[in-house]
């Protein structure tokens, strides 16, 4: 493609990046619905999270879309357009990319894509225009329209509706052969390809297991930030300013601890004071991939300034959801874990060594006496 996507950068360097740019980003409120309307122009890269979305604006740069339900977008992108939804329909014009999933998403006939289009999802009714070459991987496939480039195709079922004009390749993987209507024109090549593998009921299982394992440190977290706002946040500051003491903290932290409840635990009396070091040592195991998460969450999102508890909220769950989202992957989990652990753990035992800077309130002065009367002038 063009232009990627997607990038994967390494843990540090997300962690230590600047806000170069801000995102502009609304989350839906109590109606669980966002709509912007198209006198509302987006000027920086926007992110817009609802259940519901209808965004008919025009975005000056890049734009995500996150919609449990249904989005919709029918504005202009000057950049990349990003989506996931349960169900999606694109009537807009995008300059640059277009990335979406959805259960089921329509490219409807008004729309315009100028640059790759990459679509995934259970069915999807392709009838737009895109200028560049597009991936689609569905179970259902409708297409129509016109594409300016290779067209890749893996679908059970796929259908070609008359008039559609592909000016590139058309390399479809299927489980029958491809019939192709007269009024059809296809510039390049008919080609067949091996399927996609399908994930196995392991992988499935695998997937699903991390869902929970996700939703379940959402619920840790979400406390976690509420009621230590400062030990999470010092620890966030210290992995993204200094990731390299963050390192030698962890390190340490991670090796004395089992040391210590081990020496408190021989001496008998101390037995008590083992296993409060034991509890400690196990919570911090655990937040240490939520301080992650927060990091790599404000690193994505690019939030400057003082942060509300929304905004630490959507940090929060964008950055545990890439982190299990990857450790889900076959054989990713090995080279993840061990890092998380001693980056988070370290900065947490940053946070929580690091003395609160506490100003006192300035003395006041008592205000100045009243100068005494002068006594009366006697005439003689």
């Amino acid at each position: 493609m063009r232009r990627s996507l997607s990038s994967a950068l390494p843990l540090l360097l997300l962690l230590s990046a600047g806000s170069a740019a801000a995102y502009e980003w609304r989350v839906g409120e109590a109606t669980n619905a966002l709509v912007v309307a198209a006198g509302e122009p987006l000027e920086s890269e926007a992110l817009l999270a609802a259940y519901h979305l209808d965004v008919q604006a025009s975005a000056a740069r890049d734009l995500w879309l996150l919609a449990a339900g249904s989005a919709r977008h029918a504005g202009a992108v000057a950049g990349d357009l990003r989506a996931f939804a349960s169900a999606a329909t694109f009537a807009g014009a995008v300059d640059g990319n277009l990335f979406a999933y959805a259960k089921g998403l329509q490219l409807a006939t008004n729309a315009v894509v100028r640059g790759d289009a990459a679509l995934f999802g259970t069915d999807l009714i392709c009838e737009g225009t895109v200028g560049g070459d597009a991936r689609l991987v569905a179970r259902s496939l409708t297409l129509g329209g016109t594409w300016g480039g290779d067209v890749r195709i893996d679908a059970t079922e796929i259908r070609v509706a008359p008039g559609t004009k592909i000016a590139g390749d058309l390399i479809y993987s299927a489980p029958k052969p491809l019939a192709l209507d007269a009024s059809v024109a296809v510039g390049g090549e008919v080609q067949t390809a091996p399927r996609l593998p399908r994930p196995a009921a392991p992988v499935r299982a695998r997937f699903a297991l991390h869902g929970y394992l996700f939703l379940a440190a959402l619920l840790v977290g979400l406390p976690f930030v509420g009621f230590c706002p400062l030990t999470a946040g010092g620890a966030v500051r210290h992995l993204r300013a200094t990731p390299f003491k963050a390192l030698i903290a962890g390190v340490a932290a991670l090796f004395l601890g089992p040391f210590l409840a081990a020496f408190a635990f021989s001496t008998i009396v101390g037995i008590p004071l083992a296993l409060l070091l034991a509890g400690i040592y196990a919570g911090m195991l655990y937040l240490a991939h939520v301080v992650v998460a927060l990091a790599l969450g404000h690193a994505l999102l690019r939030t400057a300034g003082p942060q509300t508890f929304a905004r630490v909220l959507s940090a929060l769950a964008v950055g545990l959801f890439l982190l299990y989202f990857a450790a889900a992957l076959p054989g990713v989990a090995a080279f993840l874990v061990l890092p998380v652990l001693i980056l988070g753990s370290g900065a947490l035992a940053l946070a929580a060594l690091q003395r609160p800077l506490v100003v006192p309130p300035p003395r006041r002065r008592p205000p100045p006496l009243p100068a005494p009367p002068e006594p009366p002038e006697t005439t003689e």
